[in-house]
């Protein structure tokens, strides 16, 4: 079972993805074993909501709102109790240790942690610490 991330989500949304191997890698996963999170729900809308009032932001929001959310639809993972431990461990030992690693993706390693998911991700640096089992579609023949 494999969490998307963002950057993931994201690349196939573009006019004309900048990597085909990301678009291909989808492709080649089995949708049902393909999961979102609603942290990276709230980054892509937080994402599409901040572009200027126009036609391309209308179109991105159209798309990800009636194609993605409903191609996941019962594959959106919350943030749940068992998250925020996870999440309270991961602060913790960051903290501890000097490891710069933002509150989003943190919430995110703790939901894939809590659920024993891995995460294709390419900030695999930012997320290697977390002890998640990481993909980088960008790095996928």
């Amino acid at each position: 079972m494999i969490v998307l991330d963002a950057n993931v989500v994201s690349e196939p949304m573009r006019p004309e993805p900048a990597l085909q191997q990301v678009v291909r890698w989808l492709d080649l996963q089995s949708i049902e074993t393909l999961y979102l999170t609603t942290i990276t729900l709230a980054e892509i809308r937080f994402g599409i909501a901040s572009l200027p009032v126009g036609r391309r932001r209308s179109t991105l929001e159209r798309r990800f709102e009636e194609e993605t959310v409903t191609l996941f639809s019962g594959r959106i993972l919350p943030f749940d109790e068992p998250a925020s431990m996870r999440f309270a461990q991961l602060q913790a030992e960051s903290r501890s240790c000097g490891r710069a690693l933002g509150t989003m993706d943190r919430l995110i390693a703790a939901i894939c942690l809590a659920g024993g998911f891995c995460l294709a991700t390419r900030n695999v640096k930012d997320f290697a610490f977390a002890g998640l089992q990481l993909i980088d579609p960008w790095e996928q023949s």
